[in-house]
């Protein structure tokens, strides 16, 4: 398996992946904001994971608009056929990683549901900040400061 850079052609298998695991309507929001990846002043970044020149999961950072010294991992997702391979692992390893690198970087936030938040303090370190609610589920907004 290899990781790199998502590129354009890549949209939209990779939001396909997202579609699975979540719905329709989170297909489409992540196919557009992959797509401004490519479009966007200061854009998200993408990674995705390949086996066999076929896409099996995705991750997205991008630069705080409102502190440039902190980061945020966004779309964390692995092809539901190759879940618990230690994919999603690798692709947030490789972020931070990026990340850590950057100057004057500081904090990297994601949020996280209740079953995904023990794998990132364990994993990661990361720390709950603070529990939030949409109208579908509960979550957390999760800081690692490095």
């Amino acid at each position: 398996m290899i990781i790199r850079k998502l590129e354009l052609k890549d949209i939209k298998e990779a939001s396909k992946i997202v579609g699975k695991n979540y719905s329709e309507e989170y297909e489409k929001s992540s196919y557009l904001e992959m797509e401004a990846m490519f479009k966007n002043y200061i854009p998200p970044l993408y990674l995705v994971a390949e086996e066999k020149n076929k896409i099996i999961g995705l991750i997205g950072y991008i630069q705080s608009r409102m502190d440039y010294n902190v980061y945020n991992i966004f779309w964390v997702n692995v092809d539901k056929d190759y879940q618990g391979k230690g994919i999603g692992t690798k692709l947030v390893k490789e972020v931070i990683n990026i990340i850590k690198k950057k100057r004057n970087a500081n904090m990297i936030l994601l949020t996280a549901t209740k079953e995904n938040t023990l794998r990132y303090e364990k994993n990661f370190q990361f720390k709950v900040l603070s529990n939030l609610k949409n109208d579908k589920e509960n979550y957390n907004l999760m800081g690692l400061k490095i």
